[in-house]
């Protein structure tokens, strides 16, 4: 067991873990009643969005539809790692 610690593959993710998050994804596409490029606009703005509020987008955006089918409506679950910028002077005083 420490001869395969040595080169990670206890860190690995098992890959059936990673099977059963792409499909879920897959699923959950296809259940929804959403268009998959109005989807990629709604996360453009929220990208937009975050920069009009000061933040900056630093990792993969990432939405997944839900349904629900018991009121036949669709959750969306957005994940958007941000980081608060710092202003610096100069875009202080352009503000002003």
């Amino acid at each position: 067991m420490s001869f395969l610690n040595m080169f990670g593959k206890e860190k690995e993710r098992p890959t059936a873990a990673t099977a059963d998050d792409r499909l879920s994804l897959v699923l959950s596409y296809q259940r929804s009643d959403i268009d998959e490029r109005k989807l990629k606009q709604f996360q453009a703005r929220l990208i937009d969005l975050c920069d009009e509020f000061g933040y900056d987008v630093v990792g993969q955006v990432e939405i997944r539809p839900q349904s629900r089918p018991r009121d036949n409506t669709t959750i969306l679950n957005a994940s958007i790692p941000v980081r608060l910028r710092v202003n610096t002077d100069n875009e202080e005083s352009a503000d002003l």
